[in-house]
C-alpha cells in the first residue's frame, strides 16, 4: 500500500492510549499525523494547519465526534471525516454519513482496516 505517502491526518481522540496507537499505525503507514486530545484542540489544529483527511472518535467528553465532523466540514468542507465508534448502528452516525461523516470505524479499530480506510477517502479527495 503506497497510502498517499505524506498525506496529512489530523487524530482527535481524546484516550492518549488509543491516539498514540493509532498515530503510530499511520505514521507507519507513510501519514504526516497531527494529533489533538479534544475536539476543540481538534477544530484550532484545523484551522491552523492543511490535512487532507480528519479521524474522530464519536465518544469524547465536551465536544463529541459528530460535532467536531460538523465543525470541520464548516472550517474545511473538501477535507473528509472519518469517525471511530464503539457503537455500530447508531442513529445519528447513520444520518450524518454523507453530509458530515464521510466514513465509520468500529471499536477496536483494526490497523489494517484503519489504512485502507484513510488511503479510501484521501483518494476520493484527491482522485489520481
Amino acid at each position: 500500500m503506497d497510502g498517499d505517502r505524506g498525506a496529512r491526518v489530523l487524530l482527535v481522540e481524546d484516550d492518549e492510549d488509543n491516539r498514540e496507537l493509532m498515530a503510530e499505525v499511520l505514521e507507519d503507514a507513510g501519514y504526516q499525523v497531527l494529533t489533538a486530545a479534544s475536539g476543540a484542540a481538534g477544530l484550532r489544529t484545523l484551522a491552523e494547519s492543511s490535512v487532507d483527511v480528519v479521524v474522530t472518535d464519536v465518544g469524547m467528553p465536551g465536544m463529541g465526534g459528530l460535532e467536531v465532523a460538523r465543525a470541520a466540514k464548516e472550517i474545511a468542507p473538501g477535507v473528509p471525516v472519518v469517525v471511530v465508534t464503539g457503537y455500530t448502528e447508531r442513529e445519528d452516525i447513520s444520518s450524518a454519513r454523507g453530509r458530515e461523516v464521510d466514513a465509520v470505524l468500529v471499536k477496536p479499530v483494526d490497523p489494517d482496516a484503519l489504512i485502507a480506510t484513510v488511503e479510501q477517502v484521501v483518494r476520493t479527495r484527491r482522485p489520481r
